[in-house]
């Protein structure tokens, strides 16, 4: 692990493996530990940064709302990549992770030699229903940490990976309770009750000009509009469904996720572009 202090935190990552960078942004709660299964598969191939973005993990957790906003979490994202002296990169954001990653190829596309959206954008449609969640939680975090985490496990971003047996559930509820609870509090009310519909952002998805990779877990349904919508709207997008796998694909079906990003960065490397 390596740390840089970066917009006022100590933001902590790690590079796996060799060739192409590809950078891997976790979901909610879930911190950089998540992406374990990925990183032996997807390292023969790629150069992996993972980090723990702010709020998460051993990133700096600070219990300050002013510290946390979708701006702050693309700011850190082009920040370890100025840190790291990386110009151009894939991009993968799974999750609350797909953010970030959007915005950076809006912002700075010639950045992103590929743009990877796993399971983003959860109840694009009813953004009233993220509101209710994010308060509802917060509510459970500030009287008992485990009744917290007990409501996520059940609820639909983690439940289709907790009850596919007894190591799903405890790997979840160690990745969940690894997360700081100021981070996680103010993540929820300064990002995840503060997204705009995905359906009123369609014009400003039309002008994302890199290539663009759509994942889903099959039986994710609280994603399943925002992908289909980010399918339709980003030109040229490709939309994969990753069968057998809810919200937590990455984790669900590792393999068949691995395979899919594989091939996607393979076939929009870096070098054939003839940049470096």
């Amino acid at each position: 692990m390596s740390r840089a202090k970066l917009n006022g935190i100590d933001l902590h990552y790690q590079t796996v493996g060799s060739g192409e960078p590809l950078v891997l942004i976790h979901g909610l709660a879930c911190g950089r530990r998540m992406w374990a299964r990925q990183m032996r598969e997807l390292g023969r191939s790629c150069k992996l940064i993972i980090y723990d973005q702010r709020g998460h993990g051993l990133s700096g957790a600070p219990d300050d709302p002013t510290l946390y906003s979708a701006a702050h979490l693309t700011a850190d994202l082009i920040g370890l990549l100025d840190h790291l002296g990386i110009w151009r990169a894939h991009v993968l954001g799974f999750s609350l992770g797909g953010g970030p990653a959007l915005a950076l190829a809006l912002r700075q596309p010639e950045r992103v030699a590929s743009l990877i959206l796993s399971d983003v954008g959860s109840a694009a449609e009813n953004v009233w229903k993220l509101q209710w969640l994010a308060a509802r939680w917060i509510a459970m975090l500030q009287r008992d940490a485990n009744e917290l985490h007990d409501d996520m496990l059940r609820g639909d971003f983690y439940k289709t990976y907790a009850n596919r047996g007894p190591r799903g559930r405890r790997h979840m509820r160690l990745l969940l309770a690894t997360t700081p609870l100021p981070g996680l509090k103010h993540i929820l009310a300064e990002v995840i009750a503060k997204r705009a519909s995905l359906y009123r952002q369609k014009g400003t998805l039309a002008k994302i000009s890199v290539p663009t990779l759509v994942l889903r877990g099959q039986q994710d349904y609280i994603c399943l509009r925002a992908t289909q919508l980010l399918a339709a709207s980003i030109p040229g997008a490709e939309h994969v469904i990753i069968k057998g796998a809810g919200h937590m694909a990455p984790l669900e079906q590792p393999q068949a996720f691995n395979a899919a990003v594989l091939d996607f960065v393979a076939r929009h490397s870096i070098a054939s572009m003839g940049s470096t």
